[in-house]
């Protein structure tokens, strides 16, 4: 996979989600390798976002994004914007923070994507 990193203020990544489902939806069989997610900064209104996809051909349009590889991905995170919560390659990698106390309690056992 590709990771790709990017801080944005509230809403900002709101054009790289819907580009990144607009992948996902070219490509269904790689459904579980299109993610985004983000942790919290100390500023209450900005968050840094990570973009998992397939392959590197893939990661045009992700304007100003950098790539990071695997081990700068953090562990715990706070938000799963577009994922498989209940797959591979997700569930190896991520553990959402309100997920930490409610394991086995299956709320965040469901395809999650907001839009």
């Amino acid at each position: 996979m590709v990771w790709l990193k990017r801080r944005f203020a509230a809403a900002d990544y709101g054009p790289y989600m819907d580009h990144l489902t607009q992948l996902m939806d070219a490509n269904p069989r790689l459904y579980r390798e299109f993610i985004m997610v983000s942790t919290k900064t100390p500023d209450a209104l900005v968050s840094d976002y990570y973009v998992g996809l397939p392959n590197e051909a893939l990661a045009g349009g992700f304007d100003g994004f950098v790539r990071v590889g695997e081990r700068d991905l953090p562990k715990i995170i706070d938000g799963a914007h577009v994922a498989d919560t209940t797959e591979e390659p997700f569930t190896s990698r991520f553990t959402l923070r309100g997920a930490l106390s409610k394991r086995g309690s299956g709320a965040y056992g469901h395809f999650q994507r907001m839009l």
